[in-house]
């Protein structure tokens, strides 16, 4: 591993060890993150901070001095903060460093560390944690390089391979499931019963898929309401918005439900009553006003809100969990075979970002040699420009521009052929006092 692998670190709690308790404690909201940024950074051993806290998982990023004591670094800025620092010192952390802390971050972004392989979410909160991070405290070049890499690694295999296809959530399949029995999703028309966590996330994944109309009915009214204008808020301020005339959603009252389960083609129920809610004779009911249009119902609360006798209703189609579970264990066992695939691109990012952190060393020597001559080169066509005519002068900087990317060129595979450390740095040294003690002197005038 080099030098520069061994100052980048990252402290995990996430749901792999930790208990739901132990992520609540160590969660780190962004205020919190603001403070333990500038409480890190004005140390002498730490460059560097980058907090990413989710519902799943709290993990902190540093990018150290060499040799520094992460863990006495983590304490002291969570106890600064006002954070119980314990946690972060417990059994349940995961303690990776140097390059395997940057493999568990590509990980991350591409999915392959989430609760639902391939889930593309974490993508936006570890862009949010990377935002907040510029904004107030410009991370260090390891960490920078790590998390830019680590959006390439992520967009690559979400790009490049299956691992998103297929739903794995109960909610998605339902919809997924859903979408096969009609050859037009917009033109027809979805009822939710129930207005819960899982009934949003349903709603939302019958959006994104252009549902004809969606409405929403809950024994509480008020929140079937709230629900469906947040939906309709969402959508008209989506950039990705449903076709027109497509996803339109309100709300009915309780009291109304076995009446709009004859206006709906697909009913999807999810509340979390004792007994069933949607009986035998409702659906009967439903089923006669629909004049021989199917309806199908999709049951995923538990207990069970569509009764058992439903099934044997003619013209009625019912589905619960146990179809929907079948339908998530292909898909699971589809993503899981695109892990191999995922794991090789992973491997080509992170040899890049290994290339990039064992020249690291030579950028900035590297950096002032190129400034250098290109100031020569400016120097050298201004002669030029003064006795020629512009044509000239361009033709004169076209060369010395190819020029000198083959002396840059040519000086970092010499400098990258050292044997040893201490020849690279011998090698360094030597370039700068080359270019150094010339940088007063003026070129020479150009032959005439």
């Amino acid at each position: 591993m080099s030098r520069a692998a061994q100052t980048l670190h990252v402290r995990s709690i996430n749901h792999h060890q930790a208990p739901t308790e132990i992520r609540e404690m160590a969660h780190i909201d962004p205020a919190q993150a603001i403070q333990l940024m500038a409480c890190l950074e004005a140390r002498e051993d730490c460059v560097s901070v980058l907090p990413v806290s989710t519902c799943n998982r709290t993990e902190i990023y540093l990018e150290t001095v060499p040799g520094a004591d992460v863990d006495v670094i983590l304490h002291d800025g969570l106890t600064a903060i006002g954070h119980n620092p314990s946690v972060f010192t417990s059994d349940f952390v995961v303690r990776l460093d140097g390059l395997e802390a940057i493999r568990h971050l590509f990980r991350l972004s591409a999915g392959l560390e989430s609760m639902m392989l391939g889930e593309p979410q974490i993508v936006g909160q570890l862009k949010d944690a990377y935002r907040l991070a510029r904004k107030h405290h410009e991370p260090g070049p390891g960490l920078l390089r790590a998390f830019q890499g680590a959006f390439r690694a992520g967009k690559r295999v979400r790009t490049e391979t299956r691992i998103t296809n297929g739903a794995v959530s109960v909610a998605f399949a339902a919809v997924e499931l859903a979408r096969k029995f009609f050859s037009r999703f917009c033109e027809h028309k979805a009822l939710l019963v129930g207005a819960g966590e899982t009934g949003a996330l349903a709603a939302r994944h019958f959006l994104q898929h252009d549902i004809g109309e969606l409405v929403v009915i809950n024994r509480s009214p008020e929140k079937a309401v709230e629900l469906a204008a947040t939906l309709n808020t969402e959508k008209n301020a989506s950039a990705d918005r449903p076709k027109r005339g497509c996803g339109q959603v309100s709300s009915r009252p309780w009291e109304e439900l076995a009446e709009a389960l004859g206006d709906a083609d697909v009913i999807l129920s999810t509340t979390g009553a004792l007994e069933p809610v949607i009986l035998p004779d409702m659906v009967k009911a439903a089923v006669a006003k629909r004049k021989g249009n199917p309806l199908f119902l999709l049951d995923i609360a538990v207990p069970r809100d569509v009764h058992p006798d439903v099934k044997d209703i003619g013209g009625a189609f019912s589905f619960g969990l146990d179809d929907l579970d079948d339908i998530i264990a292909g898909n699971l066992a589809a993503r899981e075979s695109q892990i191999p695939h995922a794991d090789r691109i992973i491997q080509e990012e992170l040899d890049d970002f290994q290339s990039w952190l064992d020249d690291i060393d030579l950028r900035p020597t590297v950096a002032d040699f190129k400034a250098y001559l290109e100031d020569l080169k400016d120097k050298q066509v201004g002669y030029v420009r003064k006795k020629q005519n512009d044509e000239v002068a361009a033709a004169v900087d076209s060369s010395l521009q190819q020029f000198i990317k083959k002396v840059l060129g040519q000086s970092m595979a010499t400098l990258k052929q050292a044997e040893t450390p201490e020849e690279r740095r011998q090698n360094l040294e030597a370039l700068r006092r080359m270019f150094s003690a010339e940088e007063s002197d003026q070129p020479p005038p150009p032959p005439q």
